[in-house]
């Protein structure tokens, strides 16, 4: 499978993208207001470290997105499948699909050593 056809499904998902923006906000302003506290507060714009500033938001947001596309790009069993896709057992090489929202089962010949990889991603908005 082509894992740049799997990291651009999953950052251009918008509920991910949101849920991270969300995140590098408020660690932001905390991370500002602990490191810049005294100069927000009296809005001494001349002593603020803007790039400082910056980053405070930016690091936030890139390690939700990565954390997100590591969390996203495998499939445990019981989860709910936030795309299709064709899965492969690591155990016995067994392949089985999946539609998205679906529950994700047991390798019917691994059963509770099951563990899936994608394969390939299923739908019309990917191009795999």
């Amino acid at each position: 499978m082509n894992q740049y056809t799997l990291i651009h499904h999953i950052v251009c998902n918008k509920d991910i993208a949101k849920k991270a923006i969300k995140i590098a906000i408020v660690v932001g302003i905390i991370l500002n207001l602990i490191n810049q506290g005294e100069y927000l507060i009296h809005l001494d714009f001349a002593n603020i470290n803007f790039f400082k500033a910056g980053l405070t938001f930016l690091v936030p947001f890139c390690v939700s997105m990565y954390t997100a596309i590591s969390m996203k790009s495998k499939y445990h069993v019981g989860e709910k499948a936030t795309f299709g896709a064709i899965l492969n057992c690591k155990v016995c090489n067994h392949d089985h699909e999946v539609k998205q929202n679906e529950i994700i089962p047991f390798c019917s010949t691994c059963k509770d050593k099951t563990s899936w990889k994608i394969k390939k991603i299923k739908g019309n908005n990917v191009n795999s």
